[in-house]
């Protein structure tokens, strides 16, 4: 016949055995408890620190994005394209001191609109075209003015 298998002490069994007192006295028990205790307190506090921490990089991060974005919007329509459709992180467009590197902005969307130039901002300023109403500012005389009225 087969031989029965030894049972396995069960978890209570276990615990009971953790939970008995030292051979030392109930000192080392008591410091031993409050040693994890500490240490516990300590973790939670690791734990909390490190969501904080993640909560603020996550939120620098969208504020650098957004101002990533207000800069690259004077060329593109659409300033998050350089993100979408540009393919370039947050991080590339910084400088060394975690700042947003302009040069390396304006550099971004010219290769993006080099390979998509309909995603220019239309909204672009033309500069003077010459229409509308002038006022015409009184200026000094020039020799041209000096030989046109010579005669008169």
């Amino acid at each position: 016949m087969a031989e029965a298998m030894p049972e396995a002490p069960s978890a209570a069994e276990e615990n009971s055995a953790i939970s008995e007192p030292a051979p030392g006295g109930q000192n080392s028990t008591s410091g031993n408890s409050n040693t994890n205790r500490e240490a516990a307190k300590y973790r939670t506090k690791l734990r909390e620190a490190e969501s904080k921490l993640e909560a603020a990089e996550t939120r620098i991060t969208a504020l650098l994005r957004k101002e990533i974005e207000a800069h690259a919007g004077k060329l593109l329509a659409v300033g998050a394209d350089l993100f979408t459709l540009g393919e370039v992180a947050v991080t590339d467009l910084l400088d060394s001191e975690g700042n947003p590197d302009t040069e390396t902005i304006d550099a971004a969307v010219e290769v993006l609109l080099k390979t998509r130039p309909g995603l220019g901002n239309p909204n672009r300023p033309w500069g003077d075209v010459g229409g509308g109403h002038r006022e015409v500012a009184e200026r000094a005389p020039t020799m041209h003015d000096a030989l046109r009225y010579k005669g008169r």
